[in-house]
């Protein structure tokens, strides 16, 4: 078989290596398509705090169940799956208390392990979760991002009607709107910088607001009359934080998605908290039950027309090195794929 590792900070090589045989309770996937993420651009750049080559990215992909060796009955070789790409330790609290997004022992695929930018995955065969005969795997690619955006605003509670602002149009911000849209809320605005990403997210249906604008938070206001029920920070930049606490609505939520960079320490105005009572949420990775919300929602088909248009390019396995760089220089792209056929 084939995989792609990471020989050096920006290269990426295919070699060769064994098919992997499952152990017990392990199974073997055979990868059909896997996306480039951020946090895999930040590897291949040299700017992640602890992945080091040599490394296999990735943690965003779909496939079909090459081999089993584990008691599931629900699942059969040949089936469309993905893997929950989290490896909890299931002896800490946050496991036992079902948030394995918090495993003091947690280990990440593609981070602190290796990933799936391979033609055959090795994983814990009770983190697959089974698709529909019937998916379109370049759209079931996008399970991993999609479960972010479950998982963000599950945590954010978003009830129908309410009015949300997400600072930041990239691919998560956009899922994340889609996601809010889907659960019902009347007005979701979303702000950013970058006239390609601004123009991509108004072709997408969005309200969109360019933050470096004079009158922004005005702008922002006028949409929906007032400020925010819930609001999501997906920069990692101070600037986005901001203009979301300068939105709060009393009882409001702001729930704080973005990383930002090592070291990076926010400045914020805290009366904005106390005063309008607001909540502010962090989120880390996502969890099982996440993941499984989200293959349900592209299973149903509901969202598979939008989703389809998250997806910007796909590459063969052996242009990897033009899609990291395509993934990493066009602002236009929203998820690029790296076809593993």
């Amino acid at each position: 078989m084939k995989k792609l590792l990471l020989t050096d900070f920006n290269k990426v090589e295919t070699v060769e290596a064994p098919i992997p045989e499952p152990g017990p309770g392990q199974a073997v996937v055979r990868i059909k398509y896997a996306g480039i993420c951020g946090s895999d651009l930040h590897i291949f750049a040299g700017q992640h705090p602890t992945a080091k080559p040599p490394l296999v990215m990735g943690h965003e992909a779909c496939g079909e169940l090459y081999a089993i060796n584990a008691d599931r009955t629900d699942i059969k070789v040949g089936d469309k799956v993905c893997a929950h790409t989290i490896e909890p330790c299931n002896a800490c609290e946050g496991c036992h208390v079902g948030r394995e997004n918090l495993c003091t022992n947690v280990k990440i695929m593609g981070t602190s392990m290796d990933g799936v930018f391979t033609q055959y995955l090795l994983v814990n065969a009770d983190r697959l979760i089974k698709f529909r005969d019937d998916v379109d795997m370049k759209i079931a690619a996008l399970v991993e991002p999609l479960t972010v955006a479950v998982h963000d605003t599950r945590r954010a509670a978003i009830r129908p009607g309410d009015d949300v602002f997400i600072a930041g149009a990239g691919t998560i911000g956009i899922l994340i709107g889609m996601m809010c849209k889907f659960a019902g809320a009347s007005h979701v605005v979303l702000a950013e910088i970058n006239p390609a990403r601004i123009q991509i997210a108004k072709d997408l249906g969005f309200d969109v607001i360019d933050i470096s604008a004079p009158d922004f938070l005005d702008q922002c206001m006028a949409v929906v009359g007032g400020k925010y029920d819930k609001l999501f920070e997906v920069t990692g930049f101070q600037g986005g934080y901001d203009a979301c606490t300068n939105l709060l609505k009393q009882g409001s939520t702001l729930v704080q998605v973005g990383m930002p960079p090592k070291g990076t320490i926010f400045n914020t105005d805290i009366n904005a908290i106390i005063f309008n009572e607001a909540e502010l949420l962090g989120v880390r990775h996502h969890t099982m039950t996440s993941m499984e919300g989200a293959a349900k929602i592209i299973n149903s088909g509901l969202m598979n027309e939008q989703l389809a248009k998250i997806v910007s390019a796909v590459y063969p396995l052996d242009q990897s090195m033009e899609a990291f760089e395509k993934a990493g220089k066009d602002k236009t792209m929203l998820k690029v794929l790296i076809d593993f056929t």
